[in-house]
């Protein structure tokens, strides 16, 4: 429920202004309410109540605001929905959840809204209007309101009474206020109310009425009982609640009085008058929490906010659990008339005619049965969720299936056993058994599921007399309802008599008794327009429904059924629907806690509820058993572990029942347990380590919940002497002597301080026969010379030193050489070592460029030295080890990285050979072309594939073990020859001082390569029927090099078909970038090697065509998509521009120019062609065509700069000085970076002038 405090204000008998006196002794109240501002807000009636910051007052046209603190009307709730009048005197308010009641006299209604948005809802208590039209039970000039899980109890003024509403205005009853004595001694008792005004509840589900007939503040139990008047203020004219006290206000004396829940007077505060914190005519009263007291005043149209002093709460526990309400969930257009549930949810209703079956679903008719040729009267569903029927035509019992076809039936017309007369109902219980009633025969007859009669209760000597309706509860007992006895019948599973329900002293508490339903702690009876609450003993619990035409009431109703938890279905005959009701039950007292101690938990158990509305549980807990309890959590179950908690502390619980629909309960009876300490288990296992002066302990961790850490024992005697106490898994015992047997006992100590059994373990130190500083080699690689720099880092080994004594060694220096490969000794430090104590140290190298003169493999000595002082005295132990040093060839395949090694592509040899072919080829900017005017012009050298005779590449690379022989490139131009592993080398490298990015192919017993063309894949996957391969977006080609002296096309087209061959059958990728990170290429010596013979027309002579191809197939893949373009739109202009600049990368200037040309046809003012132009003109010598172009271009973008730089260089190639520093000038004057730029063209002009 929201937090919110109402105002009341009602009329009263005067009193005399002296009244007040008896109050004197309490003290200046100014001192326990400080005043805190005034709050304007202009033709105020009334203050409401408060909420938070919002005050809802009333206005003297009738209408309602929320107001804040400020003063400023933040929403307005509106007096009208469309013609309809829903206020003209707003007298109090409450809310719960969104939902704002407003009761006003002058339309004798409750109205709601939503709080936060001012929607209007609905209303109720009115005659004929409204949710729930009003007829006997409308209200009469109502002036307070209160609202608490969910019932809305309404001051129902003129008619003396308090009226009780569900949470949305279902009518249930009035609120029958009663004397707690004897009818004689009542009549000195004012519990009865003459004209209630206004109404609040407590926090424990007390009821205070402000009765002005009495002048009194009379306050009741939740029944109903009266317990006590407050003491009298005079006139009081209004009241609220708070959390700590009630506050009434007394229109004479202008004074706020404040009792605490005892009754007792705590203080007053406030006056008559003019001036600040006085008042001039009380108008409401309204309390937040915090103390917040705000305090209308209509003389004045202010609202005075007060902070009083804080007064003793209730133990919220002691709260009484409210009563059970009802909420009105909807109407649905479905004529009907008996109904039935089933276990799914699903409600089966009889149709208006009596020929078929409904059945509904959240309110929706899902499916319809229509067995042939029927008259139902009754529907029922038993356990396995066969559908039962009685049909009233055949006289007999039925079982259909889902579709209407007959399963089974049996029975037919007359008075003897198994025969019906008038069968009205039938309910089959958890057995199979199925009971029918029939009215004519006056009896309820027992049959089998197969439907062999059993049993009649009715008969001569029965007090059946005009059955109507069965139904059975949990226990099995059936429920009768007889609807001439107006009473209902309970019968044993065995048929037996039980008792009789719903007569008092002969007088019947049924009316109209029509419908009747069981549940696990509840019988509901259909009784005329009302529905009729008992428990199963008869007591009566609540009653709701009226009569009257709304759309909540029930004016003839037919049938009734729960549908499981708290939902209620309907049939009405007059409103032609089934109106759904929701039960909003207090769950009954959590039964049978119980409180467990477990290892720093307690675990609780309590009996589970039968009843379905149950959805989960509260559970609260306390360090006094008196009060304090906290809710601590909530569970589904009812079971509940409280972990967590302090051992050997006792703890209190109580636990409540929450509804489906979020109320709370009664609160259950205490429970109490002392949570244990743990006790830990003894160590498993017990592992030894010895040196001759140390016994080192380890064992398994235990379990770290509540470890406080590990206790070592030695047994002097009978005597444990503890050693040590430690939190690790391990611990050493040192200054020990070689060759003596030592016990040893270790337990586990708990956080709670609790000790587990101590677990012996016997150790012998060892016989001393290490030395004191031992150096153990744990690895030592072989040495790949080609990768000597790669040892600085990533080392060639590891070591570990041992301390063998019972001292500990402090700065202990490590040192590695390798004599005539290491300039200097590599050093490791060691700050300090502990007896027996071990540390492993990564064995670095520095070597010096000798070792690439290695010629052959060799075994070389690495001395290894430890050394520390001692006394003074340098202390020092050495270990000699063999590693074996590789030539500078040599590589294994186990990191097949190594290759990338042996790719040196700024080896001076690579560099001129790679320019000797480019400075032929220099107009040529296409990777392909490059590629192959490479690949011809090493077939012209002489270079050719020769299989390494030793270790072939087949064999060594499927060896990882096994040392491989590989030259370097610059070796094999001097060899002029060398195996598949030699020749990708050689070509990568080559390739990579181009600057074309290359990757290694390994399959199965060969290796060969792939360059990058720098062409962008196309979307479609389109790599030229195979001969290209599609990585990492851009095409590639890849190149057999072991068919080096063949044309370039062979090697391409041969090593498309191996990739292709063994894509997904053993093919790999070696990048040698990333190979390069750890293995870098070769440092070798310098080199004055220069290739000759190498033009362009000896590579053309020996490969007649093969750059021309090249060319032709580079062509067709860069143009592809663009001359697609061409074919949708021939006047493409960007496409023919991009064909043009393709051509003229690919060297063909002819064809470029075409393009070129083409877009100047389709553009006359296109820059970028005319540019373009130039550009071709200067590359073919044509200077003077070259400034024609550029200078048409400038005319049509006279902004760009780059188009007068290269008119200036134009210029300069004609020797025409002058226009070109011109033209220079001009470029800059654009572009300020220009003379950065070409600063060697700007010296050039300068230098000439």
């Amino acid at each position: 429920m929201r937090n919110v405090w109402i105002a009341s204000l009602g009329a009263a008998f005067l009193l005399a202004v002296n009244s007040v006196s008896a109050f004197a002794e309490t003290g200046n109240g100014f001192l326990k309410a400080d005043f805190k501002k005034e709050i304007a807000t202009p033709k105020l009636e009334k203050l409401l109540g408060v909420s938070g910051t919002l005050l809802l007052v009333s206005k003297q046209e009738g209408a309602l605001e929320a107001v804040g603190d400020d003063g400023k009307v933040t929403l307005t709730y509106p007096a009208k929905a469309g013609e309809e009048t829903l206020l003209k005197q707003p007298e109090a308010i409450a809310i719960e959840g969104d939902t704002l009641y407003v009761v006003d006299s002058g339309s004798q209604q409750v109205v709601m809204y939503s709080f936060s948005t001012a929607k209007y809802l609905g209303k109720f208590g009115a005659k004929n209007g409204g949710l729930f039209g009003g007829d006997d039970n409308m209200l009469k000039s109502p002036q307070g309101v209160a609202v608490s899980e969910g019932v809305v109890y309404v001051a129902d003024t003129d008619n003396a009474r308090i009226q009780l509403f569900g949470v949305n205005g279902v009518f249930m009853h009035t609120f029958e206020v009663s004397s707690p004595k004897a009818a004689a001694e009542s009549k000195e008792i004012p519990y009865l109310l003459k004209e209630p005004t206004s109404i609040a509840l407590d926090g424990v589900g007390r009821v205070y009425v402000l009765d002005a007939g009495d002048s009194q503040v009379k306050v009741y139990d939740p029944s109903g009982r009266y317990l006590k008047s407050l003491p009298s203020v005079g006139k009081p004219i209004a009241l609220s609640v708070a959390e700590d006290g009630v506050y009434v206000a007394d229109e004479v004396s202008q004074v706020i009085s404040k009792f605490d829940f005892e009754g007792k007077l705590a203080y007053i505060f406030g006056s008559k008058g003019e001036a600040r914190a006085q008042f001039k005519k009380l108008a409401g009263l309204a309390v937040e929490k915090g103390q917040q007291v705000y305090v209308g005043d209509a003389g004045k149209a202010w609202v005075n906010q007060f902070l009083t002093v804080a007064g003793n709460k209730p133990e919220p526990l002691a709260k009484v659990p409210g009563r059970a309400s009802v909420k009105w969930m909807g109407n649905f257009a479905i004529e009907a008339q008996v109904l039935a549930s089933d276990a799914k949810g699903a409600v089966l209703a009889i149709s208006k005619d009596g020929k078929s079956l409904l059945k509904l679903l959240e309110g929706k008719v899902i499916a319809e049965i229509k067995p042939e040729d029927m008259e139902l009267v009754a529907v029922t569903v038993d356990k396995a969720g066969a559908i039962w029927v009685l049909d009233e035509k055949k006289k007999r019992c039925v079982q259909l299936d889902e579709a209407g076809k007959v399963l089974s039936s049996f029975g037919s017309v007359g008075s003897g056993a198994g025969q019906f007369g008038n069968p009205v109902a039938l309910a089959v219980n958890s057995a199979g058994l199925i009971f029918v009633a029939d009215s004519s025969n006056h009896n309820v007859q027992m049959f089998r599921g197969d439907g062999v009669y059993l049993n009649n209760l009715g008969g001569t000597n029965s007090a059946i007399s005009n059955p109507a309706a069965l139904a059975f509860d949990p226990l099995g007992d059936l429920f009768v309802l007889d609807a001439s006895r107006r009473s209902v019948l309970v019968y044993s599973a065995t048929g037996d008599f039980i008792q009789e329900l719903g007569k008092q002293k002969e007088v019947s508490l049924f009316n109209k008794p029509l419908g009747l339903v069981v549940t696990a702690d509840e019988m509901l009876v259909l009784d005329g327009s009302q529905v009729k609450a008992f428990t199963h003993k008869g007591e009566l619990l609540r009653v709701f429904g009226t009569s009257a035409t709304g759309v909540g009431d029930i004016p003839d109703p037919v049938g009734m059924i729960t549908a499981g938890g708290s939902s209620l279905w309907v049939s009405d005959r007059k409103s032609k629907s089934i109106r759904q009701f929701a039960v909003l039950y207090k769950p009954e007292k959590v039964k049978t806690l119980t409180a467990h101690n477990k290892v720093h938990a307690i675990e609780l158990h309590w009996a589970k509820p039968a009843v379905a509305y149950v959805k989960e549980f509260r559970i609260y807990r306390s360090k006094t058993e008196q009060g304090g309890y906290v809710q601590l959590a909530t569970t589904a179950a009812n079971t509940y572990v409280d972990a967590g908690l302090d051992a050997d502390a006792r703890y209190y619980y109580r636990v409540a029942a929450v509804s489906d629909f979020a109320y709370e309960g009664a609160i259950s009876d205490g429970a109490t347990a002392v949570a244990d300490k743990f006790i830990p288990k003894s160590l498993a296992e017990i592992k030894t380590e010895t040196t001759p002066w140390q016994i080192k302990l380890s064992w398994e961790a235990a379990d770290p919940q509540y470890l406080a850490g590990y206790r070592i024992y030695q047994k002097e005697g009978e005597t444990f002497v503890k050693l040590g106490e430690v939190m690790q898994t391990e611990y050493s015992r040192d200054g020990l002597l070689p060759e003596t047997k030592h016990n040893y006992f270790v337990s586990v100590l708990s956080t709670d301080g609790t000790e587990s059994e101590k677990r012996m373990v016997e150790a012998t130190t060892l016989v001393f026969n290490r030395p004191p500083l031992e150096i153990e080699v744990l690895k030592l690689n072989n040495i790949f010379s080609n990768s000597y720099k790669l040892y600085e880092k990533s080392g060639l080994g590891s070591i570990k030193i041992t301390n063998n004594t019972e001292k500990p060694m402090e700065k202990i220096r490590v040192s590695f050489v390798l004599k005539n490969f290491m300039d200097f000794a590599t050093e490791n430090k060691i700050a300090k070592l502990l007896p027996g104590q071990s540390e492993e140290l990564l064995l670095k190298a520095v070597f010096n460029n000798s070792i690439l003169t290695v010629t052959e493999d060799s075994a070389v000595q690495a001395e290894i030295e430890a050394s520390y002082f001692e006394a003074g005295n340098r202390v020092a132990y050495n270990r000699i080890a063999t590693v074996n040093v590789y030539d500078k060839h040599r590589l294994t395949w186990d990191e097949r990285e190594r290759f990338a090694t042996f790719v040196t592509p700024k080896d001076p040899p690579v560099i001129n050979l790679v320019r000797a072919v480019v400075g032929e080829y220099k107009e040529t900017k296409d990777e392909a072309r490059l590629a192959a005017a490479l690949f011809d012009a090493l077939g012209v050298y002489g270079v050719t594939y020769i299989q390494d005779p030793s270790n072939p590449y087949q064999v060594s690379s499927e060896k990882t073990n096994t040392v491989d022989y590989i030259q370097f490139p610059r070796e094999t131009l001097e060899r002029k020859s060398g195996d598949c592993d030699d020749l990708v080398a050689f070509y990568s490298a080559g390739l990579e001082s181009m600057g074309i990015n290359t990757r290694v192919l390994e399959v199965p017993g060969h290796m060969l390569m792939m360059f990058s063309t720098g062409i962008a894949a196309e979307a479609d996957g389109y790599n030229m029927n195979n001969l290209y391969v599609i990585y990492e977006d851009m095409l590639w080609i890849p190149v057999e090099t072991t068919l080096i002296g063949n044309s370039f096309i062979n090697a391409w087209e041969k090593g498309s078909a191996t990739y292709y061959k063994f894509k997904d059958k053993g093919l790999t990728i070696l990048d040698v970038h990333a190979g390069w990170e750890k293995y870098k290429p070769a440092s070798l010596p310098d080199s004055e090697w220069k290739p000759s013979g190498l033009s362009r027309a000896a590579i053309d002579k020996k490969f007649p065509g093969d750059n021309m191809s090249v060319l032709k197939i580079s062509s067709q893949a860069r143009t592809r998509r663009y001359l697609e373009a061409l074919k949708q739109s021939p006047s493409d202009v960007n496409a023919n521009l991009q064909l043009g600049i393709i051509m003229a990368k690919l060297g063909d200037h002819n064809e470029a120019m075409k393009y070129f040309d083409k877009v100047i046809s389709l553009d006359s003012k296109h820059a970028g062609a005319m540019n373009n132009r130039g550009n071709l003109f200067m590359i073919d010598d044509k200077y003077v065509e070259a400034q024609k172009a550029y200078l048409a271009a400038s005319q049509v973008s006279p902004k760009d700069a780059q188009i007068w730089v290269n008119l200036a260089r134009a210029y300069t190639r004609t020797g025409d000085t002058k226009k070109a520093k011109a033209a220079f000038v001009k470029a800059q004057t654009l572009d300020p970076k220009v003379k950065e730029q070409y600063r060697a063209l700007g010296l050039e002009i300068l230098n000439a002038m």
